[in-house]
């Protein structure tokens, strides 16, 4: 079994969310029950109105950011375990507004993708860096994709960005993997892609710059928080109690609020499509660290959030809790901080797409991000991709619907498929392999295929084995023209038009 230097976050039977490394390990998270999909999205709009509404008012968004960003430096008082963790700011260029409005589309007419509803053909895989790593050169990278060949694949994602790590020589990113020597992964993925028929999309880790599962791997000591935030530990994001990691868990976040964090991903971003002849760009980790309210396991309190938040409502975010006992502003409060917190994730989804947009019209921009209930994701992670599916930022929304059994697949995947459209942005389901048997991964598959679905994402190649190749082989053999046609870029989308300044 590969050694893997890299996972999703998973969705699992039963409504528990897991942390499943590679290795077969996991860790297990609080349920993330569905909610009703309409009353999820009421709420979130009406939540943005009590935000823009309320006490914040819009103008006060943009000077709050960049005042916020100019006095990063300044000590903060009200946890000083924070204060003292987190390093003085060096200057920050210009702050891009951090909390605004539901991101209106700013895509052009033109460029909007032209998808007829059931004639999209996504047959993807997820390429993990283990799988890379063990490969060690092109040409066993090759066999690799040969098996997808063999099973029908059309499209990979290549783990690009793991952990604060490329799998390529970064001018932009402090390190790279210490376990790539000698060879261009990333390279050698695209042109094998374009020898075996494939699209190629660089799958890109954003907020969660470390796994310390992963440490021992790359001989780092176990509390290592990875290269980015070793560079630069004022980028790093809290937990209420002041710690990196939320205890039990493996990941250190980013801060979404900081402009450096923001400007560093973009740059990174640039680098890969500018270098690499890749068909796409895929946003992972685009979310806050999972929380526990029950727990008071709460996160998001880095130095930039914090600045900012006060800035704007007069608060520090340390002091509020989501336990108000009926005092109505507290609870206010705590929802401007929610909120707050969506739209510091929503609002660099949206810079991302629109600079990508320029600099490749022609990209596709995907996201992995949980399949269940609105509510429950604001909630626990900050994570509204409706919203950025509403404003045409994404073209491929990618679930992270993993289920151990067919009923619970066909529960996460349900309200997005057969109960909501949003605008042009197709929704792809995903499976995961790992310890599913073949009946239950045909069962899905078939699924997917009977709901008109866009396709399917498979995680990950570490689990593609012959039993899975003959599977799906024999799916798109003998199971209807919905997953046995061409490679998904004509089919899906034509991003010829620059979209509007």
């Amino acid at each position: 079994m590969n050694q893997a230097f890299g996972t999703h976050t998973t969705a699992v039977d039963i409504g528990q969310l897991h942390h499943q490394s590679l290795n077969h390990q996991s860790l297990n998270h609080q349920s993330l029950n569905h909610q009703s999909h309409s009353n999820s999205r009421a709420m979130r709009h009406g939540l943005y109105r009590s935000i823009i509404g309320g006490l914040l008012g819009l103008s006060l968004i943009g000077a709050a950011a960049k005042s916020a960003a100019a006095n990063l430096s300044e000590p903060l008082t009200h946890q000083p375990a924070i204060a003292e963790a987190v390093t003085q700011s060096t200057t920050l260029s210009k702050a891009e507004p951090s909390l605004a409005q539901p991101p209106q589309s700013l895509l052009a007419a033109e460029h909007i993708a032209k998808k007829s509803a059931h004639a999209t053909n996504v047959r993807s895989i997820w390429l993990d860096r283990g799988t890379i790593v063990s490969a060690g050169s092109k040409a066993e990278l090759a066999k690799v994709f040969e098996r997808f060949k063999a099973a029908g694949i059309n499209t990979v994602f290549v783990e690009t960005v793991n952990a604060g790590y490329p799998i390529y020589n970064s001018a932009i990113a402090p390190a790279q993997n210490p376990l790539i020597k000698g060879w261009d992964p990333l390279q050698a993925s695209v042109e094998l892609g374009k020898t075996y028929g494939m699209e190629v999309h660089a799958w890109v880790w954003l907020f969660a710059a470390s796994n310390q599962a992963h440490n021992s791997l790359v001989g780092k000591p176990a509390n290592y928080p990875g290269p980015i935030l070793s560079a630069h530990p004022d980028w790093a994001g809290f937990d209420n109690h002041g710690n990196l990691i939320i205890p039990g868990q493996t990941k250190a976040f980013l801060d979404p609020a900081n402009p450096q964090v923001r400007q560093y991903l973009i740059s990174l971003f640039s680098e890969i499509v500018s270098r690499y002849d890749v068909d796409g760009i895929q946003f992972d980790y685009v979310r806050y660290p999972f929380q526990d309210t029950d727990a008071n396991r709460l996160f998001g309190y880095g130095n930039a959030a914090r600045r900012q938040f006060h800035q704007l409502t007069g608060t520090d975010p340390i002091t509020l809790s989501p336990r108000n006992q009926g005092n109505q502003q507290q609870a206010r409060l705590w929802n401007q901080w929610t909120n707050y917190r969506i739209q510091q994730v929503s609002s660099f989804v949206l810079e991302a797409s629109r600079h990508l947009r320029r600099q490749d019209p022609s990209l596709t921009i995907s996201a992995a991000v949980f399949a269940d209930g609105t509510y429950q994701r604001q909630q626990t992670i900050q994570q509204d991709w409706e919203d950025w599916a509403d404003q045409g930022l994404i073209d491929w929304i990618v679930l992270m619907s993993y289920a151990s059994n067919t009923q619970r697949f066909s529960e996460l995947i349900r309200p997005w498929v057969l109960e909501s459209s949003y605008r042009n942005t197709t929704v792809i389901p995903g499976i995961r392999l790992l310890n599913l048997p073949m009946n239950i991964a045909s069962e899905q598959l078939q699924l997917a295929q009977n709901w008109a679905t866009s396709g399917y994402a498979l995680f990950a190649a570490d689990n593609l084995n012959a039993e899975v190749e003959a599977m799906l082989a024999e799916v798109n053999e003998n199971r209807g023209d919905a997953f046995a046609m061409p490679a998904p870029s004509t089919a899906i989308a034509n991003h010829q038009h620059p979209i509007q300044p």
